[in-house]
């Protein structure tokens, strides 16, 4: 992992303004920068940018960070990714012994990478010219034409055609003297047993896999043969692609994701183009795999809104109930659009059209609510099947972490099992132990103690109240809160600095959000010297009252005993802390 130094060292030749400037309109507001947040769909300003701080938040979405979590959210990049990505901008050598430095055989594999990219590209030419070509690309286009996708919706997603013979774009390569290793490896070309080499794909529509950032990472190709087995084909996993964390159409989609706060999850690259033909943009689909957790946590750098629409059929519909769980583990509440008997999206839109899309959309339900009606609807009938139906649910309803949530839905299933709540009690089935929960599971800010979170938020914002927060000897009761106060009690002693912007990754995010926003208002709003004063004051006379309610209990324990001489102490005590605790409430 890269040192807090370097973090600072970029940070610190970075301008957090100049790098969310070059991606969207921002315009001074008092003492920071203003914008509309990219994130989310708003029509007024709320995303904020302090250069001062280092950091970013919007008060609409609730997003923000600093300037790697810009990145890594804007571009759907992990933090090494980010790291390298900021390093460069600033100009700053990451240390030879950092994971993230390169090394000489992270020198080759980048070497290996570029021409990966390369050989992805030249293919990718050769595809498209295939299918502008009059003879050679009339199957590819007739298809296009039969699924309804018009030749401009074909440009703008730079679908190709793979010749019917064997070796086209064999010669190709072989003609530039390309690695033809390497484009083995990339799942281009095939080596024959005999020697020499063979088109993977042929006579098939390419569709191109891009990444995040538009490269092309790999090739999906849908058969125009009707004699063929495999309908689609895909490259193999390589130095640039890994089905399990690819979705294709994402690079066409991120930013209706992020300015929608919401993804579209389809099955098929066709369901994926014929919707973004029809005008819905925030659409991708897995390639040749079923949903991952890898494609899960990549999207959800973007959004937490999910809708998982799936064909309307019985595979379709376990498809979509086989994915509840990765969902639900990574506390995701995912909707299930549901399609009539017989559709998917493709020839949903254009036999029905956006408008009856959008009703079945607005109408969508949990999945974790067609998953419960789904598993009604396949079992049997009376006191037998409430029970196997229970038995099914019991497991996925524990992967739900929210209380409330799995209250609601506890609530629900009580209803439709025709059964009371306590009867799901009693006949909830074992399950592993989860141990407790930690402070960094905590939800909502106001879980911490205001008091407490508020003297945080002071000695990040005004170092000059460390001193004062220290030497009162405060003791914090929540356990986030009191490591994070004495490390800045360590730092302040050592003379360091701590910037909010370091924190970001340190503190728990509802956490960070609440300083963020407290950071952001303007300077009057907040005097923090007076702030820390009430907050001590508040927090010794509720240490008091938890003292007097210790010293009622000893007392009467003491009277109960006959133990005069401690009674007799511990009257004397409660004495002395009434009149301290009157004099610090007057």
């Amino acid at each position: 992992m890269a040192s807090k130094e370097i973090l600072e060292e970029i940070r610190a030749r970075s301008s957090i303004v100049s790098l969310i400037g070059e991606r969207i309109p921002l315009k001074k507001s008092g003492r920071n920068f203003k914008g509309l947040c990219p994130f989310h769909q708003e029509k007024s300003p709320s995303f904020m940018v302090s250069d001062d701080k280092q950091i970013f938040h919007c008060f609409g979405c609730g997003a923000g960070g600093d300037i790697f979590t810009f990145v890594m959210k804007m571009d759907g990049l992990d933090f090494p990714e980010a790291l390298k990505e900021m390093a460069r901008r600033a100009g700053v050598t990451l240390p030879k012994e950092s994971r993230f430095a390169p090394s000489d055989a992270d020198a080759e594999w980048e070497r290996r990478k570029q021409w990966s990219l390369r050989l992805n590209e030249l293919a990718l030419e050769h595809f498209i010219k295939n299918l502008e070509d009059p003879q050679a690309g009339k199957k590819a286009r007739r298809y296009l034409q039969e699924r309804g996708i018009d030749m401009n919706t074909a440009k703008t997603h730079k679908l190709g055609a793979a010749k019917e013979g064997w070796d086209a774009l064999t010669h190709a390569f072989a003609a530039i003297k390309a690695p033809m290793k390497l484009a083995v490896e990339l799942g281009l070309i095939r080596e024959k047993e005999t020697g020499g080499h063979y088109d993977f794909f042929r006579d098939r529509l390419m569709f191109p896999i891009f990444d995040s950032k538009g490269a092309v990472v790999g090739f999906s190709g849908r058969t125009l043969n009707t004699e063929d087995a495999a309908k689609y084909i895909n490259s193999s996993d390589s130095i640039l692609y890994h089905k399990s964390k690819t979705l294709f159409g994402f690079f066409w989609a991120k930013e209706a994701i992020r300015k929608l706060d919401e993804v579209i999850l389809v099955e098929g690259n066709l369901d994926c183009l014929t919707l973004r033909q029809a005008g819905i943009e925030n659409v991708a689909a897995p390639l040749g795999t079923a949903l991952t957790a890898e494609h899960l946590k990549f999207l959800s750098r973007h959004t937490r809104n999910f809708i998982v629409a799936f064909d309307g059929d019985k595979a379709g519909a376990m498809a979509a109930i086989r994915s509840l769980p990765l969902f639900l583990e990574l506390q995701l509440v995912p909707k299930g659009l549901t399609l009539p008997q017989g559709s998917d999206p493709d020839n949903f839109i254009r036999t029905k059209g956006v408008t009856e899309w959008n009703a079945l959309k607005n109408k969508s339900k949990t999945l974790f609510e067609y998953f419960v009606d789904y598993i009604l609807q396949e079992s049997p009938k009376g006191t037998q099947g409430v029970v196997q139906a229970w038995e099914k649910i019991s497991p996925v309803l524990n992967k739900v972490e929210s209380s409330v949530e799995k209250g609601i839905y506890k609530r629900q299933i009580a209803e439709k099992l025709g059964v009371e709540e306590k009867w799901l009690e009693q006949k909830k089935p074992r399950t592993e132990d989860r141990g407790p929960r930690t402070v960094d599971q905590k939800q909502n800010v106001k879980e911490y103690p205001e008091e407490e979170r508020l003297l945080i938020a002071a000695m990040v914002l005004r170092p000059k109240t460390v001193e004062t927060i220290r030497d009162s000897g405060v003791i914090f009761t929540d356990l986030q809160l009191k490591e994070m106060a004495t490390q800045l009690f360590e730092a302040h002693a050592e003379e360091k600095l701590v910037s909010l912007a370091s924190l970001q990754t340190v503190l728990n995010e509802p956490l960070a959000k609440w300083i963020r926003e407290m950071a952001l208002v303007e300077e009057e709003e907040m005097v923090w010297e007076k702030a820390v004063e009430d907050c001590l004051a508040k927090i010794r006379i509720k240490s008091m009252g938890a003292r007097l309610e210790k010293l009622n209990r000893e007392i009467a324990e003491a009277e109960n005993l006959g133990k005069d001489s401690a009674l007799l102490d511990l009257l004397n005590e409660k004495t002395k802390l009434m009149e301290s605790k009157k004099r610090s409430t007057l």
